[in-house]
């Protein structure tokens, strides 16, 4: 009886032990992946790659690229001004229309903050501003057109023929 007892507190306590040392291990490890996730220094993780080249940092930038590029409007994407002393990083400048677009895709105190500093430079360097905000989204080409044509004359993009891609015939209307 005296040996089963001992048996019975080895085991139970190796297996305290062994818990003890899971879990602590387990702890550890969710510890590091999530320090390894915050230390991601990236401001931006999304890059995606437009019609015309440009990497951009969401999918609302994506829109608004290629929606550019197949006006052929000239566009030049993320750069800087200085105006009254301070630089202001632009989302796009249209050089024909003089005008810079800004996409306000993200929230927060702080980026509120700077989006108000922004609006407020822009006004004070008398510089055009066509503002895009989240919820313009609903039907941004339109919206966008209208903006553009404040400035200048737009050419309505030419719609390419589309032909079925498994036996070549031209599709209708219904289908571009």
């Amino acid at each position: 009886m005296y040996f089963t007892g001992k048996i019975f507190l080895f085991f139970f306590f190796g297996g305290v032990v062994l818990t003890l040392l899971f879990t602590t291990i387990h702890y550890f490890i969710g510890k590091s992946l999530k320090d390894s996730k915050e230390g991601d220094t990236s401001e931006y993780p999304e890059q995606l790659k437009c019609l015309d080249g440009h990497i951009v940092k969401s999918r609302g930038e994506l829109i608004i690229d290629n929606y550019l590029y197949r006006l052929k409007i000239k566009h030049i994407y993320e750069g800087e001004i200085r105006v009254n002393g301070h630089i202001i990083k632009y989302d796009w400048y249209l050089p024909d229309f003089d005008v810079y677009i800004e996409y306000w895709g993200y929230f927060g105190k702080e980026y509120l903050e700077r989006k108000k500093e922004k609006i407020k430079l822009y006004e004070e360097g008398n510089l055009e501003l066509i503002s895009i905000e989240d919820e313009m989204f609903h039907d941004i080409y339109k919206y966008l057109r209208e903006q553009l044509e404040k400035y200048g004359t737009i050419e309505p993009f030419e719609r390419k023929k589309k032909f079925c891609p498994n036996c070549g015939v031209l599709l209708d209307e219904r289908f571009t």
